[in-house]
């Protein structure tokens, strides 16, 4: 049985980050830190929260622990979610095509970014390269995008995440691409977009 971290009411796996938790952890810190001009979108695919009976992320309970609550009506966790002392909403759908997380950031630039699951800690193999690729691949086959678009591809702050993000920011391709690898902690912390200010 996998150990468990606990926020609040909220169980989440310890040795892991669910993409959805990312993507969550992401829109609440750049609200929470001023960083936005505006509500932030996200999107969740159903799958990630759950499938059959099968909870994977706990996604009603991990708001509602944060202090984020829900507008209207509360029979699904997508819609448009409020914290006390902030006037930036976070709104949840599932539709795809967009990108998972796309926000107006101080900057006045639009930030859209395709996040990923992975460990918290070191395992076997390297589950974090294919994971940064494939985040890489869809935002580059995004449906919907400006030139003036920020994008970033989102993912646990881990040591072998940031030590991989720090090698492949200098990287020729991805400095061209302006692609920037946002590395998420548990505690609010974000590295890579300090270029924008964040």
């Amino acid at each position: 049985m996998q150990a468990l971290y606990a926020i609040g009411v909220n169980m989440l796996p310890k040795n892991k980050m669910p993409e959805a938790e990312v993507t969550l952890r992401l829109a609440i810190s750049l609200i929470e830190k001023g960083k936005v001009i505006g509500d932030v979108v996200t999107a969740i695919d159903g799958a990630q929260v759950k499938t059959g009976n099968t909870i994977h992320f706990p996604i009603r309970e991990f708001l509602d622990s944060s202090g984020w609550f829900k507008l209207g009506e509360r029979d699904r966790w997508q819609g448009k979610y409020q914290k006390i002392g902030h006037s930036n909403h976070l709104i949840i759908h599932s539709n795809s095509g967009e990108g998972d997380l796309v926000a107006t950031l101080i900057n006045g630039h639009r930030l859209r970014v395709e996040s990923k699951k992975g460990p918290l800690v070191k395992s076997t193999g390297s589950k974090e390269y294919p994971l940064i690729r494939e985040a890489i691949g869809q935002l580059m086959t995004i449906a919907v995008a400006k030139e003036s678009d920020i994008l970033a591809v989102a993912v646990p702050l881990s040591p072998k995440f940031t030590d991989l993000a720090a090698q492949w920011r200098e990287r020729p391709l991805m400095k061209l691409s302006k692609i920037h690898i946002v590395t998420v902690g548990r505690d609010g912390e974000l590295q890579g977009l300090e270029s924008q200010g964040i």
